[in-house]
C-alpha cells in the first residue's frame, strides 16, 4: 500500500476532483488532459498578495469612473425595469447595447447593423464559442509571435495547434506568414485561420501597419483562412486616433472581437463578436448552449453609460492617464536596467515588452522578483514553443506612479545582479 506524500505543511494534500489517489486520470476528457497549467493565472494569484506590486495584470485603471453615475443609472434601470433587468434575455444580446456597439465600430470602419452583432460575456467567452464552432482538432492556428496567453488558451483547448508568425516594428511580417502556411500545408495539416490582436497588441504592444493589414488579409482570403481579429485596445491610443480594422475589407473571412472590459469595466463581462453572415446563426447557437444569455442587467448599464456623449471624454481622460504611466515607467527603467536591456514604445494599450540581456530567464527570475513584492509576466506565457525565456510584459496602467517608480527599481536590481552573475562566470 502506498504512503501518503505529506505536503509542506504537513498534511497529506487530498486528490483533485477526477484523479485517483495515484494520480490517474480517471475521469477528464482527452483535450483537458492535454491542456497545460497556466503560468499567467499562477502569476496572478501571486499579483493578489496584499502590498504587491504587479506589472502582470492586464487590467485597466478604475479610479477615474464616474461611480456616482453609474451607481444613480444602476438604481434607475432597477428602479423602473428590474424585473426585466434581472430575467433570462436574448441569446444574442438586447437590442440598445447591439445598436450602440454598432455604432462604436464605425470608429474603426466597421459598417455593420446592430442585427448583425452578438453580445457574450466578455470577448473571452466569444472566442471560447468561435473555436468550438470552428476548430477541429488538429487544425493549425497562426498567432503572432508572442499572442495572448487567453486566446492561445482557448484555441489548445480545442486541440488546436499554434503556429507562432514573427513580428517586427509593423506588426505581423506578412512574408513569414505565407512562408509558415506553406510549411503547414507542405505537411500535410490543416491551416484553419489567424488570430491576431492588431491594435496595441497583447504582449508585444505594436500596431500592425495599414498595409500589412491589406497583405495579411489578402493572404487568409487566398488562402482559405479565416481572420480571428481581437481588439480590445483599438480606442486606447495615446493620441485618440483609430486605425482601419482588418474586417471592412474581409468582412466575409474574419470574426471581430470587441470588448468593454479595458474602455470601461471587466467585471461587468460584456463583450461582442462580428462574425461574417454565413456563421452567426451557428455562433449564436453555440453561445446560447454555453450561457443562455449574457446579462442584461450589465448590458443596460454599459448601454446607459454610453448613452450620455461624456463617455468619449471620459476614454480620453483615461488615455491620457495611460500616457502618463508609461511615460514613467519607461524613465524608471532607462534608470536602473541593466545594459542591453531593450523595450517597444507602444503608442497606446496596456503593454511595455522587455527583452533582457542574452542569457537572463524571466520565468526562473519572476518568484525572486514576487518575493520582493513585484510581479510581471515571463515571456514563456506568450509562447506555445518554448521561446520567451528572456522576455517579459509589462503592464503600466494599474500601478500608481509611486508604485510603477518603485517597483522599477526592484527589477533593476534582480535583474542586474542575475546579468553581473552570468557576467563573472
Amino acid at each position: 500500500m502506498p504512503v501518503p506524500v505529506k505536503s509542506s505543511t504537513g498534511v497529506a494534500p487530498t486528490p483533485a476532483a477526477g484523479i485517483n489517489a495515484q494520480g490517474s486520470p480517471q475521469y477528464l476528457a482527452q483535450r483537458t488532459l492535454a491542456a497545460r497549467p497556466s503560468e499567467v493565472r499562477k502569476v496572478f494569484r501571486a499579483a493578489q498578495r496584499p502590498g504587491m506590486i504587479s506589472f502582470a495584470n492586464g487590467a485597466p485603471y478604475l479610479g477615474a469612473l464616474p461611480f456616482e453615475r453609474i451607481a444613480l443609472d444602476a438604481q434607475r434601470i432597477l428602479l423602473e425595469g428590474g424585473e426585466r433587468s434581472l430575467q433570462y434575455g436574448s441569446s444574442d444580446g438586447i437590442p440598445e447595447l447591439r445598436a450602440h456597439i454598432s455604432e462604436l465600430m464605425k470608429l474603426e470602419g466597421i459598417s455593420a447593423g446592430p442585427d448583425q452583432v452578438i453580445v457574450t460575456s466578455g470577448s473571452q467567452q466569444a472566442l471560447d464559442v468561435a473555436a468550438r464552432v470552428l476548430v477541429n482538432p488538429g487544425d493549425v492556428i497562426f498567432a503572432e509571435a508572442p499572442s495572448y496567453a487567453g486566446g492561445m488558451a482557448v484555441f489548445t483547448s480545442y486541440e488546436a495547434e499554434i503556429v507562432h508568425v514573427p513580428m517586427d516594428a509593423n506588426g505581423l511580417i506578412p512574408e513569414e506568414l505565407e512562408r509558415l502556411i506553406g510549411e503547414v500545408r507542405a505537411a500535410g495539416k490543416t491551416a484553419k485561420g489567424l488570430y491576431t490582436i492588431p491594435n496595441f497588441q497583447n504582449p508585444g504592444g505594436v500596431n500592425l501597419s495599414e498595409e500589412r493589414r491589406l497583405q495579411v488579409g489578402q493572404l487568409c482570403r487566398s488562402n482559405d483562412l479565416l481572420i480571428f481579429e481581437d481588439n480590445p485596445y483599438g480606442l486606447l491610443g495615446f493620441d485618440g486616433e483609430t486605425m482601419r480594422a482588418i474586417q471592412p475589407e474581409f468582412e466575409d473571412i474574419t470574426l471581430y472581437f470587441g470588448s468593454f472590459s479595458k474602455m470601461i469595466a471587466p467585471g461587468l463581462r460584456v463583450g461582442w463578436v462580428l462574425p461574417p453572415a454565413s456563421l452567426y446563426g451557428n455562433l449564436v447557437n453555440a453561445s446560447e448552449t454555453s450561457q443562455l444569455n449574457p446579462s442584461v442587467f450589465s448590458q443596460q448599464l454599459i448601454s446607459a453609460y454610453l448613452d450620455d456623449p461624456a463617455w468619449q471624454d471620459k476614454l480620453s481622460e483615461y488615455r491620457r492617464i495611460y500616457h502618463e504611466k508609461f511615460t514613467v515607467l519607461v524613465e524608471s527603467l532607462e534608470k536602473v536596467m541593466p545594459e542591453g536591456t531593450t523595450w517597444n514604445r507602444p503608442t497606446g494599450g496596456f503593454y511595455l515588452w522587455v527583452k533582457l540581456p542574452e542569457g537572463i530567464d524571466t520565468e526562473a527570475l519572476v518568484y525572486e522578483c514576487i518575493e520582493r513584492g513585484v510581479v510581471y509576466v515571463p515571456g514563456t506565457a506568450f509562447y506555445t514553443d518554448g521561446n520567451g525565456h528572456g522576455e517579459l510584459r509589462m503592464s503600466f496602467c494599474l500601478p500608481s506612479l509611486d508604485d510603477i517608480r518603485k517597483g522599477a527599481a526592484i527589477l533593476g536590481e534582480v535583474f542586474g545582479a542575475a546579468v553581473a552573475g552570468a557576467t563573472s562566470n
